[in-house]
């Protein structure tokens, strides 16, 4: 009686989709909202480190002196702070997973430095006062500028500084890495990056 059981079982097996997929030969397919691992675009980078501040797992590294960044694969939830934070949307969430395997895996990335922006154009032969000063960077309108701070306290690399007292204006261009958070925060548009 078993034997005419496990047939009827077998046979019906034979003329029936396999219950599981066909993995490896078949690959997976993941949903629109899947968070397997993130990503980095090394040439968008500029090493500002937002994305290490608002890590809440401590995964990334972000180092300015080597041009590195580094992320923990093991240490990552996956929560994507660091993919919505970024200010030069050079992160993105891929829906695969990191391969598993028993060793931490600490990827390291090289950031390429940035390239040198043109030297300024020369004045014109009629002394034009329109032309472009030297050295580019974060520049402020102090005319339009209420020094209200809101730049100061929204650069990640605290090199803004605004005394409302003295109304002064003042930014540290080597410590300044130009992720236009500032820019983006003035509420008077007074700030730009040239």
């Amino acid at each position: 009686m078993a034997t005419f059981k496990i047939g009827k079982v077998v046979l019906g097996s034979l003329f029936k989709k396999p219950a599981t997929r066909m993995y490896p030969v078949v690959a997976r397919e993941w949903q629109d909202r899947t968070r397997g691992h993130v990503e980095i675009d090394v040439t968008s980078c500029i090493t500002c480190g937002i994305c290490q501040r608002k890590c809440p797992a401590n995964a990334i590294t972000v180092s300015r002196d080597t041009r590195t960044w580094e992320i923990q694969r093991m240490q990552c939830v996956q929560c994507g702070a660091c993919v919505d934070n970024c200010p030069k949307k050079c992160l993105t969430m891929k829906p695969e997973y990191t391969a598993p395997g028993g060793e931490k895996v600490i990827d390291t990335f090289n950031i390429p430095e940035a390239p040198k922006p043109a030297a300024p154009a020369a004045p014109a032969a009629d002394g034009d006062a329109a032309a472009p000063a030297a050295g580019g960077g974060l520049k402020c309108d102090t005319d339009s500028c209420v020094f209200c701070g809101l730049c100061a306290r929204n650069c990640p690399c605290s090199a803004i500084t605004v005394n409302r007292d003295e109304k002064q204006w003042t930014v540290d261009k080597s410590a300044c890495v130009q992720c236009g958070l500032c820019v983006e925060k003035c509420p008077k548009k007074c700030l730009v990056i040239e």
